[in-house]
């Protein structure tokens, strides 16, 4: 898993677009998050430095 570069803490992946069931579920647990419908497959959020990275 992918590490901050601020705080060093493990990143949450940010999926784009209509989410699977699995991906929902996945969400609903807080192992990832749900972004918009953008043509990005995925980014990374530090939910401690509240900031996305590609």
């Amino acid at each position: 898993m992918m590490k901050c570069p601020k705080c060093e803490r493990e990143l949450k992946k940010v999926y784009h677009g209509e989410p699977s069931d699995e991906l929902a579920v996945d969400s609903l647990s807080g192992e990832i998050i749900i972004g918009n419908c953008c043509d990005i497959e995925c980014n990374y959020y530090c939910e401690y430095c509240d900031e996305f990275f590609i």
